[in-house]
C-alpha cells in the first residue's frame, strides 16, 4: 500500500493524473444504449444474447462493487464515477423528482425519498451499492453524480451533490445533500 500512495502522490505533485474523460464517455454510452426513456428501465437484449436471466446476486456485487471502489480511491479517482453518474443523470432528463423516484425503484437502486427542503436533501433507503458493506466513507459517488445530472434538469440550475451520511458507514439509508450554485 506504501508504493501505491507514494505513486499516487507523485503524479499528483506532477500533476500527471491520468485524464478519465474517455473512460466516462464509453461508460455513459453503454449505459445510454441499452436504456428505454419511455420505460425508465435497461433492456438486457441490448447488452447480450444470454440466455441466464437470473440476477446475480446482491451480497457478491456489493462485494464487487466495494474492491471497485477501493482500488478506485487508491487512484484518486472518486470523481471519475461522480462524472459518470452525472452525465447518465443528464442523459436520463427527469422533469421532476417523480420520475428520478420511478428511476431509482425500477432499477432497484434503492427507494429515493426527500429527507429535508432546506436544506435539500434527498434520502436513498436500501441502496443496492453498499447496503451491508461496512467501510468508514461514504462511497456512493456515482449515485451522488447521478442525482446531480438529474436535479440539474429538474431545477434548470447547476448543482453539487454531496453524500453526507452513507450506509456503508452504517447509516439507516444513504443521505445526499444537494446545493445551488450560485453565479
Amino acid at each position: 500500500m506504501g508504493e501505491i500512495f507514494k505513486e499516487i502522490m507523485e503524479d499528483k505533485e506532477k500533476n500527471d493524473l491520468p485524464n478519465d474523460d474517455g473512460l466516462v464517455n464509453e461508460v455513459v454510452e453503454h449505459l445510454k444504449k441499452g436504456f428505454n426513456k419511455e420505460k425508465m428501465t435497461f433492456d438486457e437484449k441490448k447488452y447480450t444474447d444470454r440466455k441466464i436471466k437470473e440476477y446475480i446476486p446482491l451480497e457478491l456485487f456489493r462485494v464487487m462493487i466495494y474492491i471497485v471502489i477501493k482500488k478506485i480511491k487508491e487512484r484518486g479517482s472518486e470523481i471519475t464515477l461522480y462524472e459518470m453518474g452525472y452525465e447518465f443523470g443528464k442523459f436520463l432528463e427527469p422533469k421532476n423528482i417523480r420520475e428520478l423516484k420511478t428511476f431509482f425503484r425500477k432499477n432497484n437502486l434503492g427507494i429515493l425519498e426527500i429527507e429535508s427542503r432546506k436544506p435539500f436533501i434527498l434520502k436513498v433507503r436500501e441502496c443496492a451499492m453498499c447496503g451491508g458493506l461496512d467501510i468508514n466513507e461514504p462511497i456512493c459517488h456515482f449515485d451522488a453524480g447521478l442525482i446531480a445530472g438529474a436535479m440539474e434538469c429538474i431545477l434548470k440550475k447547476t448543482v453539487v451533490v454531496d453524500e453526507i451520511k452513507c450506509m456503508a458507514q452504517g447509516a439507516d439509508a444513504c443521505y445526499f445533500k444537494i446545493e445551488v450554485v450560485k453565479d
